[in-house]
């Protein structure tokens, strides 16, 4: 506690030598119209340092004190020094400096895709064009904001290289296609993003794009932005043809811009089957419809922390015991709402830090915006386990990702889970009840292929990927598929009823009365919630969730045996139980780096990291110095994989030798 201590007390002061003079705009009760508003503006003047942070415009729905813990965080840690503002016009005049006028647009205007949706069209439109052009959007029936209403702005481009041209800075105007009123809302707003997919997209972020309610992340990284989904949460055909050919002209751009590198889609997937589509294109998906991404993506942060936590044990001093290995894991970890949103408000519990539980966190979402991740590293207790959810790129299928992006889609992985030292993965797929059908090409399927996802799992080091799935049986681990896999499915462990914990209790009780030991339980993945919360039949909170593991500890015939562990502590045991190998080789030099790990059919997998391909030469020997296998690896890019058998188990010597490489380890085969 006292070294905690002193990290706290020395962050604390490094951030406080050079304070930050921010501002706050508070939007409480403020008009829909001035929070597009302060969100474009703080897209735009958050760029290259923090300035602006926005308290209640655009909060997550999962916890609504979000804006203003972290508003804490940032004080008393980040030393930042806030200046309030709850005028719009205050604010813009606050900021006058950064902004090269306004975009106008028809406030009148809305459009709803499903039903309970009703969005301002051309406001998003204007405010897609504001982030573009470093302006904002303004009602063009609005007299209050003093700013520069130009007819026309000069619309350059930040990624293409590509001469600055003027574009309309009045949306509103009659002369426009969209502006038809022989149209309905629908074909108005259709021939607005034609519009904008001819003469904005191709100016627009190349790596990343924004699909739903505008933000200030979408404002901030210039991505393009369309509002569109289906007419149901699950019927992936809901969405229109004409939709889907708009969203995928945009990753055509993406892909074509940047082939074969993951892209990144931001906002919302409506109908949700439909990440699978996105990422056989090559995309994975972050659910982030909230605000202040852009500034806690620009918020300075240690560039030498080093993120370890209590939880990361040494899998070497892991003893496994005749006991019941027990398992919850707080759901959603893959989306932004709650990695933001402090886990539904259940970090904030004066009861965790007294259960062990694992805690689901998008590790991209870590790279991108640091501080949140250092917040949780430095405020982590030895029973908050981390895990990544759904991949560590985030919300995505590895095993649809196209072939070419498979290279890309490794190297970034293992680079996430080296850094943040995350190694277990939570998966699911389950959205297709009629099993497999095909959705414009591309197949939506209500199972995972697991070859695919268990070679993926095993070339990226996932030491545990654990499922839900209904092709496989419940609470058993796999082997055979590559990757350590671990399901769970149908058992009442997923989104189960958690209102009577008596009868959670005797559910989860029955499950280990009279089983051989040592056994494994994944007992619950569950929305973990605020403890004042009004709580869903399937949400729990830490102290109800304490409140049932001594209960089930006091049970007289199975209580004594029972272990509730971390995510960290359950797969290291698990891999002990199956006699797998907890430990992966490692080699580095000057940059260069070799990790190496023995497959369920005693192949090496290696991964080869230097500053750029190279033709190297792969040789294996025997304990004696007798070489036993000599081949050479023409290596494709940088970061590259290569499978290679060694015929016999045992301990070897490997070398890897190339211009200016010569990196050798140790390894043991067939383990």
């Amino acid at each position: 506690m006292k070294k905690i201590t002193l990290l706290l007390i020395s962050f604390y002061i490094a951030f406080n030598a050079d304070a930050i003079n921010a501002v706050v705009y508070d939007g409480s009760g403020q008009l829909s119209e001035d929070k597009l508003i302060a969100l474009t503006l703080a897209g735009i003047v958050n760029r290259d340092a923090p300035r602006l942070y926005l308290r209640n415009v655009y909060e997550t729905w999962s916890f609504n004190q979000t804006d203003e813990l972290w508003e804490n965080e940032y004080k008393t840690v980040g030393g930042v020094q806030f200046t309030v503002i709850t005028n719009i016009n205050a604010l813009v005049q606050y900021f006058k400096s950064y902004i090269k006028g306004a975009i106008t647009y028809d406030a009148t205007l809305t459009y709803s895709n499903f039903s309970g949706q009703s969005f301002r069209w051309q406001a998003e439109a204007a405010a897609m064009l504001g982030g573009l052009t470093d302006c904002i959007p303004v009602p063009s029936t609005n007299t209050i904001i003093d700013i520069n209403k130009p007819t026309s702005v000069d619309l350059p481009d930040y990624f293409n290289g590509q001469q600055t041209v003027p574009v309309s800075a009045k949306l509103e105007l009659t002369s426009h296609s969209w502006n038809n009123t022989a149209l309905t809302q629908e074909q108005r707003y259709f021939a607005w993003l034609d519009w904008a997919l001819d003469n904005l997209l191709p100016r627009c972020n190349t790596s990343k794009f924004y699909l739903r309610e505008i933000t200030d992340w979408a404002v901030n990284q210039r991505m393009f932005q369309l509002n569109l989904a289906g007419t149901e949460d699950l019927r992936f055909t809901s969405l229109s043809d004409e939709k889907a050919a708009k969203i995928e002209r945009v990753m055509n751009y993406l892909k074509t811009k940047r082939p074969n590198e993951i892209f990144h889609v931001y906002g919302w997937m409506r109908p949700e089957p439909l990440v699978q589509w996105i990422s056989a294109w090559g995309g994975s998906f972050h659910e982030t419809l909230l605000s202040n991404l852009s500034w806690h993506h620009v918020f300075p942060v240690d560039a030498n922390f080093s993120y370890q936590r209590p939880a990361d044990i040494n899998p070497e001093l892991v003893l496994l015991e005749d006991k019941y290995y027990v398992l919850f894991i707080s759901s959603e970890g893959d989306a932004g709402n709650w990695n933001i949103g402090f886990q539904g408000g259940a970090w904030a519990s004066t009861t965790r830090g007294q259960v062990p539980v694992a805690w689901g966190f998008n590790l991209q979402m870590f790279e991108e915006f640091p501080f949140v991740a250092q917040y949780y590293y430095r405020t982590a207790t030895a029973n908050d386990g981390f895990m990544a959810v759904s991949t560590p790129l985030g919300y995505a299928y590895p095993d649809v990702f196209p072939t070419s992006y498979l290279p890309d889609a490794k190297a970034k992985t293992i680079a996430l889970m080296d850094k943040f030292n995350v190694n277990s993965v939570y998966a699911y797929k389950h959205y297709n009840g009629a099993g497999s059908s095909q959705y414009r090409g591309i197949t939506i399927s209500n199972n995972f292929n697991f070859s695919n996802l268990g070679l993926f799992a095993e070339q990226t080091n996932a030491q545990m990927t654990m499922l839900f799935d209904p092709a496989l049986m419940t609470q058993k681990a796999y082997t055979n598929y590559g990757g350590l896999l671990y399901n769970h499915v149908n058992d009442d462990t997923f989104y189960a009823d958690f209102s009577n914990l008596t009868t959670v209790r005797d559910r989860i009780v029955s499950k280990l009365s009279g089983k051989t030991k040592p056994r494994f339980l994944m007992a619950g993945y569950q929305r973990f919630r605020f403890d004042n919360a009004t709580l869903a039949t399937n949400d729990v909170t830490l102290p109800r969730l304490k409140t049932l593991m001594d209960d089930i500890k006091n049970n007289t015939s199975i209580g004594a045996d029972v272990e509730f562990v971390t995510p960290e502590k359950f797969t290291y045991l698990l891999r002990k139980s199956l006699g797998l190998s907890t430990t992966v080789p490692a080699v580095e030099n000057n940059g260069q780096k070799l990790l190496v790990f023995s497959d369920q059919n005693n192949r090496l997998q290696l991964n080869l990291q230097l500053e750029s391909a190279q033709l190297v030469q792969i040789r294996v020997f025997d304990l004696a110095g007798k070489l036993i296998l000599s081949e050479n690896w023409n290596m494709t890019m940088s970061n590259d994989f290569k499978t290679i058998s060694v015929a016999q188990k045992g301990i070897f010597i490997l070398n890897i030798k190339g211009q200016n490489v010569n990196l050798t380890s140790k390894i043991v085969n067939g383990k």
